[in-house]
């Protein structure tokens, strides 16, 4: 996953299974249709984490265009998120007790 602003191109690393729970755990917290500036500064931190801390939410903020900010963050949640799905779907269906 790569993202671009302030005119560099930065990649984030393999994502690790904590960044996938914290992705879950926000979507299941955050109100998108009502989002709060302590929600959207939570949202904008964890894509800081996701690409390593290689840029600062004040520089994320800054550097990337208004109509960019939520569709960023929305698919780099969605792209860690897909990606432990497309991995599920390698597996068969493990049978459940009755």
């Amino acid at each position: 996953m790569q993202l671009i602003f302030n005119d560099k191109t930065y990649i984030a690393p393999p994502a690790k299974g904590r960044m996938v729970r914290k992705a879950i755990e926000m979507t299941e917290k955050t109100n998108f249709n009502d989002l709060k500036s302590a929600d959207l500064d939570n949202l904008v931190d964890y894509v800081a984490k996701l690409f390593g801390d290689q840029f600062t939410i004040d520089e994320l903020y800054d550097g990337l265009d208004a109509d960019k900010l939520i569709p960023t963050i929305m698919e780099c949640i969605n792209s860690v998120v897909g990606q432990i799905g497309a991995k599920a779907e390698q597996f068969p269906n493990v049978p459940t007790e009755s």
